[in-house]
């Protein structure tokens, strides 16, 4: 079965709301759901520190009271959902493997990302 991908390069915060909204409607589908960090995003994943958004009010950009980050580990722990990190970014940023670690379920390269994509749709944010 294809999976449902999402590939996140924005650090701000409503694309990562975006994507973890479209992450739980596949989910809800039933489908089985990667989210590719890559650039700024990989970084502000990692640290927990999004810059707010200019369109709206960060305190909108929330799941029943959790944000963005906090329900995308709740996705991944109830499972379907894989969040992969992009190697390449991951050393430009310098990021340490005890730090991925603790964030993804793996640190990939584009041609691995898109063989787990498995022909799904990806969208990009």
């Amino acid at each position: 079965m294809a999976v449902f991908s999402v590939v996140i390069f924005g650090a701000e915060l409503d694309r990562l709301y975006e994507a973890v909204a479209f992450a739980a409607a596949a989910r809800a589908r039933g489908e089985n759901v990667i989210l590719f960090f890559r650039g700024p995003a990989l970084k502000a994943f990692i640290e927990k520190q999004w810059p707010p958004p200019t369109a709206v009010s960060v305190d909108s950009l929330h799941f029943q009271n959790r944000s963005p980050s906090d329900y995308l580990d709740g996705l991944r722990q109830a499972g379907g959902v894989r969040v992969y990190a992009c190697s390449a970014w991951a050393r430009l940023l310098k990021l340490t493997s005890r730090s991925l670690a603790q964030r993804t379920d793996a640190v990939v390269g584009l041609n691995a990302f898109l063989s787990q994509a498995q022909g799904g749709p990806v969208l990009t944010f």
